[in-house]
Order: C-alpha cells, then sequence, then structure tokens
C-alpha cells in the first residue's frame, strides 16, 4: 500500500493542485482529510438508481 503522503500528493496532481501542494501542503492534505471523512459518512444506496435527495422539479409559471 502506498504511503498516505505519497497517495495525496498524487490526488493534489490530479486535482491540478500542484502549487497549493508545494506552497500549502497541510491544507490540502486536511482538505482531502474531510472529503474522505465525508464520503465516508453515507451509505451507499443499494440500488444504483435510487437518488439520495428527493428529485427537484422546476417551478411551474405562475406559481
Amino acid at each position: 500500500m502506498p504511503e498516505p503522503s505519497t497517495t495525496n500528493a498524487a490526488l493534489a496532481e490530479a486535482a491540478g493542485l500542484r502549487r497549493a501542494w508545494a506552497e500549502h501542503r497541510a491544507d490540502v492534505e486536511a482538505a482531502i482529510a474531510a472529503a474522505a471523512r465525508l464520503r465516508s459518512g453515507f451509505a451507499r444506496p443499494a440500488d444504483p438508481a435510487a437518488e439520495p435527495l428527493p428529485a427537484h422539479r422546476a417551478p411551474e409559471a405562475g406559481r
């Protein structure tokens, strides 16, 4: 398994954050950690077509 700093560097590079990684590494690593926490906080539905929120519709004219 790759080192976390190597993985974070690759994620930053893929996101186009090369300069931010070089100048503000701690902030980029904190953002990556926050995104990982948020991602693991939601349960994946069994049905891939299921929406996590109810569908929205555009307001009707005159209402």
